[in-house]
């Protein structure tokens, strides 16, 4: 059976921070926050709720790197 879940990413903030994050979601729930730390090093952060999540490889590589783009693109 193929897997129909999506993904998208959405931008949050946070007012202690000099960038934002950028949140991936899976349909609704978050599973990752990416983002650059104020010494501008790339961070990911994963969301408690995806415990036991299986990604394929190719496919988390390219999120990622979306998400890398978002946030080079916000800095």
């Amino acid at each position: 059976m193929m897997d129909t879940v999506s993904y998208r990413w959405r931008k949050t903030t946070d007012i202690n921070r000099e960038y934002a994050l950028f949140e991936l979601l899976e349909g609704e729930t978050p599973v990752l926050d990416l983002g650059f730390s104020d010494e501008g090093a790339l961070e990911v952060a994963f969301n408690p709720s995806v415990r036991g999540r299986i990604f394929e490889l190719q496919q988390f590589l390219k999120l990622l790197d979306e998400g890398r783009v978002l946030a080079e693109r916000d800095r």
